[in-house]
């Protein structure tokens, strides 16, 4: 019902006299000012998540698990407090946005090639072990250092240390 009531105003505003030409020019111009830009936003993330499904869908999900197993984590050592976990979890979210859009920026300036393919791995990878990392530590908290294996754990730890990739899935060591 209220759809109809707020066609009928559009309706009555534009055959109106009231409001005059001129006014409803710049009520035009005023909205175009404002959703233009956002209009054009929107169209960019809608065709960065079309490029990066895969990457965009396994952060959600890792952002979720992360959360969950928290929740478990936290509640088994005693710790767990509701509004200290969302405030947590909004850090989180808020941080990888920002370092993402950030790191993808500049990427992006790199250009297409190579060394911009490169980096953007780099960037998915190391936005995606951010969260991933907090669940393998809490897990194997949980599980009492038995998984994952200690020399996961290990490359995991270096790799927020040095980021290299090839060390972090490298399967044979000289």
């Amino acid at each position: 019902m209220s759809y109809i009531k707020e066609t009928l105003c559009r309706i009555i505003l534009l055959v109106d006299s009231r409001p005059t030409f001129t006014e409803k020019a710049t009520y035009f111009f005023n909205l175009i000012g404002t959703f233009g830009p956002m209009a054009y936003v929107m169209d960019g993330l809608d065709f960065w998540f079309r490029n990066n499904q895969q990457f965009s869908s396994f952060i959600l999900i890792c952002l979720m698990v992360n959360m969950i197993v928290g929740v478990i984590y936290h509640h088994k050592m005693g710790s767990f407090d509701f509004v200290e976990m969302f405030k947590k979890n909004v850090l989180i979210w808020f941080v990888l946005i920002v370092v993402y859009m950030m790191l993808e920026m500049l990427r992006l300036t790199a250009g297409n090639n190579f060394v911009g393919e490169g980096f953007k791995i780099i960037i998915q990878v190391t936005t995606l072990l951010y969260p991933i990392s907090k669940v393998l530590k809490n897990v194997y908290v949980l599980s009492n250092k038995q998984f994952p294996p200690a020399f996961i754990m290990d490359r995991i730890y270096n790799f927020e240390k040095n980021g290299d990739l090839n060390d972090l899935f490298d399967n044979y060591k000289d």
